[in-house]
Formats: structure tokens, C-alpha cells, sequence
């Protein structure tokens, strides 16, 4: 899918695929054995993210993930979408994913425009309930990275996401978890697992029924 063919498709009229998608990439931990909603804390705090998608110069899809930095934290070091927590000066979810993907990359919030919202979804070990956004922009941004919570961008075309072979599973461990098998989107040299890779699957589905 191209540039034109995502502005021209019915992409955000299409139904979300919700819970159905993202346990096509969920962590065996994530969910209850039931495949249920886990329980939601009541300190949970809340976060908004964005899948931003721009065309190359030859008008080829790409989004971007970005690798953040090592901090003491749950998610060092791992790779995500842009965004961040909720402030109490952000009008809504969608102002969040603005202002924290301006922050942590650079893109200037009036010229994204809005497809859809996705499926939000809760991240035990940071104890953060997601929503996330499916958004674009016209151009290849000019990206600026702030360098103290972004290590790197990751810059995917579309067919990367959209290609069966990059969907597979490898073992990972972390801080918080003892090493496991959990699926991952992989686009060589980087996997992306987790919820990263859970709201993933949904715009996948998404963009695939809208082609």
C-alpha cells in the first residue's frame, strides 16, 4: 500500500479486530488463562502512543519505532512506538500521543492528521493502561531525536509489517521476567515484542483488510 491508497481506503471505518489481534502477539503472561482481560489496578496510570506513517520519497509506506535508552526502568533499552504518560494538561488521549511524539521525535503535531484510534491495552509490569493512535503525515518528517529518553529511530516500510515472515517467536528475558518464548514481529536486525507488537498485529489487520 502506498500513500494514495491509505488516504483513498476506508481504513478507519473498518471494525478493530481488538483482543482478537493482539493475542496473535501476546506474551503467554500477558492474559489469563481464559484469554480475558487482566485485571486492572486502580493506580494503573495511562499513556497514549502513535504508529505515524509517512511515505518515502518514491511513495512507499514506512512508520517508525524508536529504541530508547538504558534507565532504571521496566522498559530500558526497549524498542516501541512514540508516546508516553499522560499529563493532567493534555486535553484528551490524542493530545498525549501529540505532545509526547513532538517531544521524544520531533514531529510537529499540525501536520499529523488522525486515521483511527486502536485498541488500548494494559502492560503489567509498568502498570500502564495504552491507548494507542494510527496517524500519518504527507511527508518524510524531519525527525529530532531527544536523545535523553530516544537511543535511536527505527524508520519500516509497511510491507515489512504486512509480510507473513516477519511475524515468528523467539525467547526473550528481561529484569522482570524469566527467559520465555513470546512472538515477535521481526525486522531484521530488531525484534518488537510485547505490547509494542500487540497493537501491531491490530493495525496489520487493519491496514490489510483496508487494501
Amino acid at each position: 500500500m502506498d500513500y494514495v491508497s491509505l488516504l483513498n481506503s476506508k481504513i478507519g471505518e473498518i471494525p478493530k479486530p481488538g483482543l482478537s489481534a493482539q493475542l496473535k502477539m501476546a506474551p503467554p503472561p500477558r492474559f489469563d488463562t481464559d484469554k480475558s482481560l487482566p485485571t486492572i489496578p486502580t493506580n494503573v496510570r495511562y499513556a497514549a502512543v502513535m504508529l505515524l506513517l509517512y511515505p518515502a520519497d518514491d511513495g512507499a509506506l514506512y512508520f517508525c519505532l524508536i529504541q530508547r535508552t538504558t534507565y532504571a526502568g521496566k522498559h530500558s533499552g526497549q524498542i516501541s512506538l512514540p508516546g508516553g504518560k499522560k499529563e493532567k494538561n493534555d486535553s484528551d488521549f490524542w493530545a498525549t500521543a501529540l505532545r509526547e511524539t513532538q517531544e521524544e521525535i520531533g514531529i510537529d503535531p499540525k501536520q499529523v492528521k488522525l486515521i483511527t484510534s486502536l485498541s488500548s491495552t494494559y502492560i503489567p509490569p509498568s502498570n500502564f493502561y495504552v491507548y494507542p493512535y494510527l496517524a500519518v503525515v504527507d511527508h518524510r518528517p524531519i525527525f529530532s531525536i531527544e536523545k535523553k529518553e530516544v537511543d535511536h529511530l527505527i524508520e519500516i516500510p509497511i510491507t515489512d509489517l504486512l509480510n507473513d515472515q516477519s511475524m515468528t517467536s523467539e525467547r526473550v528475558e528481561t529484569s522482570y521476567m524469566q527467559p520465555i518464548d513470546v512472538p515477535v514481529f521481526l525486522f531484521h536486525p530488531y525484534r518488537v515484542w510485547g505490547a509494542t507488537a500487540m497493537i501491531l498485529a491490530e493495525a496489520r489487520e487493519m491496514i490489510l483488510l483496508a487494501k
